[in-house]
């Protein structure tokens, strides 16, 4: 509870300086790639995984929402056992959208 000042003041001059960055447009750095894809996978997620998951992340851009939920979905995949053509059959059907089995389909179990 003593450390809490100090904790504070670190992150809102990093948040500054991260925001001062985005708006020159500059490039993220090393250590925003880092901070962004932590706080978007989680404290635990991120301390689980090895170093080589670790380096996977940083490159998948996991900061933004799409990349993210497509992450998560592999991961849930990965999780459940889901085969190589399994996974392209479902990646299909969410491109086609809600109507891809069919518009009869719903029909018939009402």
């Amino acid at each position: 509870m003593v450390n809490w000042p100090y904790h504070l003041a670190t992150a809102a001059v990093w948040w500054a300086k991260y925001a001062v960055r985005r708006l020159k447009n500059l490039e993220l750095d090393d250590e925003e790639r880092l901070v962004l894809t932590k706080n978007a996978v989680g404290e635990v997620t991120w301390a689980a995984v090895s170093d080589e998951e670790r380096e996977e992340m940083l490159t998948l851009d996991l900061w933004i929402t799409e990349n993210l939920v497509e992450f998560r979905e592999r991961q849930e995949m990965k999780q459940a056992g889901v085969s190589a053509t399994m996974k392209k059959k479902i990646a299909r059907m969410k491109k086609r959208g809600k109507g891809s089995m069919g518009d009869d389909f719903d029909d018939k179990f009402d």
